[in-house]
């Protein structure tokens, strides 16, 4: 069994790419026909991004996150598609999410920001088509949950200092995932049950579909499905972490005073 890793990024403009992140992955307003698929069996369009930084791994997470937290949304509601994609009679309509932060299981020594109580998170909500807003299918990220309201989850944090883009002036400082592998649902207190990819996962199935450890896609989902965060939480803290690759923010990105 594999679990794809492909990289493919979402067509977008410059605006909407920079600003959009979901569980890590720089999203746009317009999912493209090799960026979407429509699985008949669930009904949920599945899109492809590109991970910020590698996020399968216990030294992936120590590597890059500054937090390791549960969390519970709160609340969410509806990003506006652009002008643009009411006209052409498709886009994709995303979902700003509240997020609680319920506990804090690991923080990197020398983060610079305490964990917050709450963030907002940007997530996959709909495509919709026929020049209809109100023709949706629900769309999410390939093999990584979709985050919504009455399910858990178990993320590792990024803080992201503000930023200038030419073009679309300072962006504001913001929590973000590390990649597609940085988010594991926790519903009932057990790592790998709850919402996953749009769809609630009883433990029996997660632990079905989860992956051999010699797969190259076996992630710390994989790992610790049937799991507590606690015990996810010895193995982060017992894990030193890596040598740190290149980010792949865009060249042209420069600190937020930069603007002014």
């Amino acid at each position: 069994m594999r679990r794809s890793t492909r990289i493919t990024t979402l067509a977008a403009g410059t605006a909407a790419a920079a600003a959009l992140v979901v569980t890590g992955l720089a999203v746009g307003h317009t999912p493209t026909r090799a960026t979407a698929h429509e699985p008949r069996k669930t009904g949920v369009v599945v899109a492809h991004g590109a991970d910020r930084h590698p996020s399968q791994t216990a030294t992936d997470w120590v590597t890059y996150a500054d937090h390791v937290v549960e969390v519970t949304p709160v609340d969410e509601r509806d990003i506006p598609p652009s002008q643009e994609e009411v006209d052409r009679g498709e886009g994709v309509i995303l979902r700003g999410v509240t997020l609680r932060v319920d506990k804090v299981l690991w923080t990197r020594s020398g983060a610079t920001q305490a964990a917050p109580a709450s963030f907002d998170w940007t997530a996959y909500g709909w495509q919709f088509t026929d020049g209809d807003v109100h023709n949706r299918t629900e769309m999410a990220g390939e093999g990584q949950p979709r985050i919504e309201t009455g399910h858990h989850y178990v993320m590792a944090l990024e803080w992201e200092a503000p930023r200038c883009v030419p073009g679309d002036g300072e962006l504001p400082g913001r929590w973000r995932g590390l990649g597609s592998e940085s988010i594991i649902p926790y519903d009932n207190g057990v790592l790998g049950e709850g919402e996953f990819q749009g769809r609630p996962l009883q433990l029996k199935a997660a632990r079905a579909t989860a992956l051999d450890p010699g797969d190259p896609d076996y992630s710390l989902r994989d790992e610790f499905t049937g799991h507590t965060a606690a015990e996810l939480a010895d193995r982060l803290i017992g894990t030193p972490p890596g040598q740190k690759t290149q980010r792949s923010l865009r060249q042209a990105d420069a600190p937020a005073e930069e603007c002014s």
